[in-house]
């Protein structure tokens, strides 16, 4: 029986580090979205973009209009693969742990150093909400519950 993995929770400054994404759908455009609060720098390789992309204004995130190149995670820190195709996502992950990168296979648990949690940041205080992957609706319903809290006491504090 193989043993699960337990994954501890930390939060690091990622605001010098360079995150490369690969793929441009909804997810990527969620996580995307979360980095830019964090100042880290973003990269974004796919052929296909998500119109929404090209709204984004930040100087942090580049958007690059191709296919997965080896050459793309050459100053890379963080590596995300989110893309529709198994075999580009294998590929990521084998090259990450050849240059020791951390990478998180979105498609595939086992592939992932990391996992991107449902991050609330509110009032000086962050949190993050994850889970191992089996109960996406547990993770969000715990997460609006904390975004509930947070409005209720911002509506205390105003009263």
């Amino acid at each position: 029986m193989k043993e699960q993995k337990v994954y501890f929770p930390m939060f690091f400054d990622i605001s010098d580090k360079t995150v490369v994404v690969f793929g441009a759908g909804d997810i990527a455009y969620r996580r995307v979205n979360t980095l830019l609060k964090t100042g880290c720098k973003i990269i974004l390789v796919a052929p296909n973009i998500k119109e929404e992309f090209y709204t984004i204004e930040s100087d942090r995130l580049e958007i690059i209009k191709d296919i997965y190149k080896q050459e793309y995670l050459y100053n890379a820190n963080i590596v995300l693969a989110i893309t529709n195709d198994k075999n580009i996502n294998d590929k990521i992950y084998i090259k990450c742990r050849e240059k020791n990168i951390i990478v998180n296979i979105a498609s595939d648990k086992e592939k992932c150093d990391f996992f991107f949690p449902a991050f609330i940041q509110q009032d000086g205080c962050s949190i993050g909400v994850c889970g191992d992957g089996s109960n996406h609706k547990l993770v969000r319903n715990i997460s609006d519950k904390i975004r509930k809290f947070f409005k209720q006491e911002r509506e205390k504090d105003e009263a």
